[in-house]
Formats: C-alpha cells, sequence, structure tokens
C-alpha cells in the first residue's frame, strides 16, 4: 500500500512537471505575439508574477515557485536595461564600454566632443527621463507593488550606472576635460529617485 502511494505522488509530481514546462511554454508562445521586446517582457512579467502569487499562495513546496521566480528576475532585470535605454542609453553604452578598455588595460579611446554630448545630453533631460521612467513601469504592470518594486529597481540601477560613470573622470582622457565640472552631483540624482519612492 505504501509502496503504491509513492509511485502514485511520483506520478502525479511529474505530471505537474509536465504541466508548469507547458504553461512556461505556452506564457512564451503568447509574448512571442507582441512586436516590441518591451511589450513582450512586460506581458511575461506581469504573468510570471500572477502564477508565483498563485503558486505562493496554494503551495509551501518551494521547488515549485523557484523556477517561475528565476524567470521573473530574469525577464525584470532585462526590463530595467530597456526600459533605461531611450533616456540614458548613450551613457550606459559608453560607462560599458569604458569600464571594459580599463578592465583589459586598454586606454579609454573616446573624443571630448562625445563626452560633452553625454554629459550635456544627461543634464538636460536626466529630470524628465526619470519621470518618463515612473509613468511606464506604474502604467505597465498589473501588480501595483511589483510595478513599485520594479520601478524602484531601475532607479537604482540608474543610480549606479551615473555613478560609474562619474567614476570614470578620473581616469584619463576624462580626467582633464573641463566638462567634468559640468556633471549632476550623485546626490541630486538620488533625491530626485528618493521623489519617486512609493508607499504602500
Amino acid at each position: 500500500m505504501i509502496q503504491e502511494v509513492i509511485v502514485s505522488l511520483y506520478q502525479v509530481q511529474r505530471a505537474l512537471a509536465v504541466l508548469q514546462a507547458e504553461v512556461e511554454n505556452f506564457i512564451l508562445r503568447m509574448a512571442a505575439e507582441f512586436p516590441q521586446r518591451k511589450e513582450q517582457l512586460i506581458f511575461l512579467i506581469n504573468n510570471y508574477d500572477m502564477m508565483l502569487s498563485v503558486l505562493t499562495e496554494r503551495t509551501t513546496d518551494a521547488k515549485e515557485t523557484e523556477s517561475f521566480q528565476q524567470l521573473l528576475n530574469a525577464r525584470t532585470q532585462e526590463f530595467v536595461e530597456e526600459v533605461l535605454s531611450p533616456g540614458f542609453g548613450g551613457m550606459i553604452a559608453f560607462v560599458k564600454d569604458a569600464e571594459s578598455a580599463l578592465e583589459h588595460s586598454r586606454p579609454i579611446r573616446v573624443s571630448q566632443h562625445d563626452v560633452e554630448l553625454l554629459v550635456r545630453g544627461f543634464s538636460a533631460d536626466w529630470k524628465k527621463s526619470i519621470d518618463d521612467i515612473d509613468h511606464e513601469v506604474m502604467r505597465s504592470f498589473s501588480n501595483f507593488k511589483n510595478g513599485t518594486a520594479i520601478l524602484q529597481g531601475t532607479l537604482m540601477q540608474l543610480v549606479q550606472y551615473y555613478h560609474r560613470f562619474s567614476k570614470l573622470f578620473s581616469h584619463s582622457p576624462m580626467r582633464s576635460m573641463s566638462v567634468r565640472s559640468d556633471l549632476i552631483n550623485i546626490h541630486h540624482v538620488m533625491v530626485e529617485v528618493k521623489k519617486h519612492k512609493t508607499a504602500f
């Protein structure tokens, strides 16, 4: 009798694992119907979040929720990069390229004109870009708590990128560029980010 129950439980667990894989594949196929990657990510994040909510309500088995949590985290991180790109993509690409050069002991190859465009572009548009991100994130996610967490993660990622961008001015050739004095103080950026912290 006990042996039959163990076999039966194993078969149920196997069937549930197959069902979970099919649900994941179905969600991916549905997301592929959206033409833009950002729209696909919003669809995936909303669905993974909903499935996680149901699973955590109905089960105590962390193994069942782990795969959806990993998918949610990966898609959320990808969304963060996508939503930062329109307003801050040039700065982010520059940071990644310059840090890669430094990592490999290569000089940072950049013209003063390009750096001036980045610094002045950031100075001119950063507050509006943060507002745009806030509005886009909060209207994209049906779960207010999840949307707020994604917004905070996005804004913290922006602060980190800007901090890394500012630190690059301690390296040659940027160290001697006069545009260095036009950089927005990171504390001003952090104060603005805190204004978008929603209490619930």
